[in-house]
């Protein structure tokens, strides 16, 4: 055999031959008796045999022997012998198992929680339903939808086919069906007998052809496809080929309208006629995500929203992908190694995401059906510019904070309460629950920047540097004022309890109105939370049930997406540095929140701060 072949297999039916193994070959000496395998059996049967047959002898001679009572009750101890039942057995065990669960605090949550969405597609557009349902029945100004169905509207009627076989229908996708469900299948000729059948399709919704939508400040296209081809090994992991198909007039005049804005159409290549072959198909829905942020709050806020206005898009253009599976895919370098919101997208998809960085695609590889996220320069967090302050409600992002929360368990009201609290909530009547406030602290991310050469001019100009004295202002305060009799305005004759959920953190989550009796004190709570130092999952614990986030500029205060759409309150802290910017006032009002912008020295003056938050206390108490 020469170097770099290799002897094919043996492939008959018949035992194979193996050749020799390598080296010399090694001498046996002979004796009168050779120990086989057999003989070594033939020993130990004898020795176990004579071994039981000495245990029965012992039971025997001595009935009342130490030895005798021990085998006797250890087989009853373990279920062995007479009067044994293995049901009863169960019954015990489940008995004790319902025991200890009993005495778990009911505070740690359920146990062995997991949770995936198999199918987000689907419930990304009920919530969207619900959504509208409820901004709708509170009166809130959507700005001509600007930010809402109207604007998904107004992509959806630029649709073009962007590259389609040649006689095929211009205005119509049909996406291709799933065939087994499976995590992918190979394709061969006889199960493609229609060359038509593996032809890629790819349609595009561009935001600016329509007059509803030519504010948006980028050129933007989501697009549908079927049947692309990965081009592996690329430059750009994004890269992807179309097979049978032409691009058509109006997708050259998109592509012109692009510029340098990246999406589907600047990303895909002819496919040569003898490579158009498809040698494994990904039998599933992809979501193919493009741009990502690893680590700001506030980023990664924008590309969540983004992500549901491509699906959105998406499922007018090919509404049978509703009810498909789906698995995310992430391109431009997205790992795991420094990505703190892992846990979040890995809770979307029937699979986890894939990471092309990671696991890229394999030459031959086609994807059934796939919509493509695009990330251009925007999201409805900043479309109309972060210099503009509007207070326009936007049922995407409503949409989104729901549906995100939802993933960790946080339902919307409307699902959750029980059937008494149901109807004063559809009556727009909030049920009285406990007031949580959070303050999301910079301190230890500061202090990590400057101990690690990571300190910057805009770092710097946001730092505060008396927050010790502000958190202990809260703190003294809120216990101050649940010890005030005179505060039954705000509070009722039951009057408010003080809880520094700082040291008893287990309470945080006890938020539900059903957990108030009708004379108990109002809980009032209060943690300082730094991100930095908490996992995604406690993170959206603590925003997730709070009822008031107080926090200075920061990307930090894009965890607000997870506060409870139109029921939070948001207090931001700017420096002068960055007053005129509306970062997170756009997210508070898209999601219904009350919001109130404060302006402060780096030496933060705690009574300004103190007095705003008494005020919002005061008005969330008296609207409960």
């Amino acid at each position: 055999m020469t170097s770099g072949t290799y002897e094919p297999l043996p492939t008959s039916s018949t035992s194979p031959t193996y050749p020799p193994l390598p080296g010399p070959p090694y001498r046996i000496r002979h004796h009168k008796t050779q120990i086989t395998p057999v003989l070594i059996l033939k020993y130990a049967a004898g020795v176990c045999g004579c071994l039981v047959l000495f245990h029965y002898v012992l039971i025997g001679a001595f009935p009342n022997s130490a030895y005798t009572r021990y085998t006797t009750s250890s087989r009853n101890r373990y279920g062995v012998g007479s009067g044994y039942d293995g049901h009863t057995g169960y019954a015990s065990a489940a008995a004790s198992a319902q025991d200890v669960l009993d005495r778990i605090d009911p505070s740690a949550g359920q146990p062995g929680t997991y949770f995936r969405d198999s199918f987000p597609l689907r419930t990304m557009v009920a919530i969207w339903e619900l959504a509208e349902k409820e901004v709708k029945a509170r009166g809130l100004d959507t700005c001509n939808g600007q930010l809402g169905r109207e604007l998904v509207d107004a992509y959806h009627s630029s649709q073009l086919g962007y590259c389609v076989p040649p006689g095929d229908s211009l205005t119509t996708f049909v996406p291709d069906p799933i065939r087994n469900g499976s995590h992918t299948s190979h394709v061969s000729a006889e199960n493609t007998a229609e060359g038509k059948d593996m032809g890629t399709s790819i349609f595009c919704s561009p935001v600016h052809r329509a007059e509803f939508s030519k504010w948006w400040p980028y050129p933007a296209a989501p697009c549908v496809s079927k049947n692309l081809r990965t081009i592996p090994n690329a430059q750009s992991e994004r890269t992807f080929g179309a097979a049978g198909c032409e691009i058509t007039e109006e997708g050259i005049k998109l592509n012109n309208e692009m510029g340098r804005e990246r999406f589907l159409g600047t990303d895909t290549v002819g496919v040569a006629q003898e490579n158009d072959q498809c040698k494994e198909r990904i039998e599933r829905t992809l979501l193919i995500i493009g741009r990502q942020d690893q680590w700001n709050p506030f980023h990664v806020a924008e590309d969540l929203i983004t992500t549901l206005v491509s699906v959105f898009i998406a499922v007018q253009t090919a509404p049978a992908l509703i009810e498909s599976r789906v698995q995310l895919v992430f391109v431009e370098g997205f790992g795991m190694d420094q990505n703190h919101f892992t846990p979040l997208w890995d809770r979307m998809g029937a699979w986890a995401p894939r990471r092309l960085s990671l696991d890229p695609w394999a030459e031959g590889t086609c994807l059934t059906n796939a919509i493509h996220s695009v990330g251009a320069g925007a999201s409805l967090l900043s479309a109309m510019g972060v210099g503009t302050s509007y207070s326009c409600a936007s049922t995407i992002t409503w949409a989104a904070a729901h549906y995100y929360r939802h993933l960790f368990g946080l339902l919307p009201p409307s699902l959750s309460l029980p059937a008494n609290l149901l109807e004063s909530y559809h009556a727009n009547e909030r049920p009285r629950r406990p007031i949580n406030v959070l303050w999301l602290s910079r301190a230890k991310l500061d202090d990590y920047a400057q101990k690690h050469n990571d300190w910057s001019n805009w770092r710097d100009v946001r730092h505060i540097l008396n927050e010790p004295e502000l958190i202990q202002k809260f703190k003294s305060e809120l216990s101050d004022l649940c010890r005030d009799p005179t505060n039954s305005a705000d509070f009722g004759q039951t009057g408010c309890i003080y809880e520094d959920a700082t040291e008893i953190p287990e309470n945080w989550s006890f938020t539900s109105p059903e957990t108030l009796r009708e004379n108990d004190p109002l809980p009032i709570r209060f943690m300082s939370l730094d991100p930095t130092v908490h996992a995604l999952e406690n993170q959206i614990h603590y925003v997730g049930h709070s009822t008031i986030l107080v926090s200075s500029h920061g990307g930090a205060l894009g965890l607000s997406l997870f506060l409870p759409p139109g029921d939070g309150t948001l207090i931001e802290l700017q420096v002068e540095n960055v007053a005129g910017n509306y970062h997170f006032e756009h997210m508070a009002k898209e999601c219904g929140h009350n919001y109130e912008v404060l302006h402060i020295n780096r030496e933060v003056d705690v009574d300004q701060v103190w007095a705003s938050l008494r005020k919002w206390i005061g008005n969330v108490a008296k609207s409960g």
